[in-house]
């Protein structure tokens, strides 16, 4: 059986890796602890609150994707988000904003970690380089460990971190390092009381903060926990890229305040965490990048047009390119 290597197990890599596994022996592996990259979950605290502080949730557009939905809401693993989402704007009255959103349960998370059932993954592995020769590619490990040959491989990593792992020899060395990441501020937020507002969640204009949401209006989370999640704008991410989380909560907490037009009430327990790849500036809408005669294969939301959905689709249509 021919061997693939999948290096990233956010939702493009565990997509791709599913999508190949009846007939590939497929490896996986991912520099961190859990799986599913930005579509990430936190649980913190003494009652350990649940926040959805990457990918806020996703939408569907594409017929591919369509049936992948409907298998993972038969599976109780995806639900439809029935929240009231809105947009804010200093003159503008509240305007609802009525897309259908979907979300992973009991946490965003929970979809990778669904997806990646009998797959072969290996967390806390971060791969420094791979390298092509006659028998296949070969990945060394920042600890030394090596893995290989594989017949191919695939790289879902952030294109920096791709381009660090390949090398300048790359077939697509210049498109990587062509690519430009926004940063994204992340602030989790559980207070004592219900924040007194109509809405569940609102696209922010004219602030610092571009999203906010009670995360405990999503399905399957703990509607008694009121626990919101903002993000700041990529602009006031970018100025505020190297302050430390201790810097960065109280500001973030003030637009938050600006925002819903009222004073904060009592806070349990707040943090924040920053994603230096957050979103791409300028994403491709080819799906993903290809070269037959190395074999080697890119995919992620940065090539095909950067929502969620998009990252899905891009995991999904290498996979049809590879199997053929």
């Amino acid at each position: 059986m021919p061997t693939v290597a999948i290096i990233g197990a956010g939702i493009s890599g565990l997509v791709c890796a599913r999508k190949l596994a009846s007939r590939f022996d497929v490896r996986m592996f991912d520099k961190s602890r859990g799986l599913s990259g930005r579509m990430a979950t936190r649980r913190t605290g003494q009652v350990e609150a649940s926040f959805d502080h990457g990918a806020q949730y996703f939408t569907v557009r594409s017929n591919l994707i369509t049936p992948m939905l409907e298998q993972w809401i038969d599976d109780g693993i995806v639900a439809l988000w029935r929240g009231n989402v809105c947009i804010l704007r200093p003159d503008l009255k509240i305007q609802r904003e009525p897309t259908p959103r979907y979300v992973a349960m009991p946490g965003m998370n929970a979809l990778g970690k669904h997806i990646a059932r009998f797959l072969n993954v290996e967390t806390n592995t971060r791969i420094a380089k791979a390298q092509r020769t006659a028998a296949g590619w070969h990945l060394t490990t920042t600890e030394g460990a090596k893995h290989g040959p594989f017949d191919v491989l695939v790289s879902t990593a952030p294109p920096q971190q791709s381009l660090d792992i390949l090398g300048d020899q790359s077939p697509f060395a210049s498109t990587l390092a062509s690519q430009r990441f926004d940063p994204c501020w992340a602030t989790m937020i559980q207070f004592e009381q219900v924040v007194p507002v109509s809405y569940d969640a609102a696209f922010v204009h004219e602030n610092p903060l571009r999203w906010i949401c009670r995360n405990n209006s999503k399905p399957g989370r703990d509607p008694d926990k009121e626990c919101w999640v903002l993000h700041a704008c990529p602009e006031w991410s970018k100025q505020h890229l190297e302050e430390s989380p201790e810097q960065v909560t109280p500001q973030l907490l003030e637009a938050f305040s600006h925002a819903i037009g009222q004073p904060l009430g009592k806070i349990v327990q707040v943090t924040s965490h920053r994603w230096r790849y957050s979103a791409p500036s300028s994403p491709l809408e080819q799906g993903y990048l290809w070269d037959p005669e190395s074999k080697l294969g890119i995919a992620g939301d940065w090539c095909s047009g950067a929502r969620v959905e998009g990252a899905m689709l891009s995991g999904l249509t290498l996979a049809g390119k590879i199997g053929g």
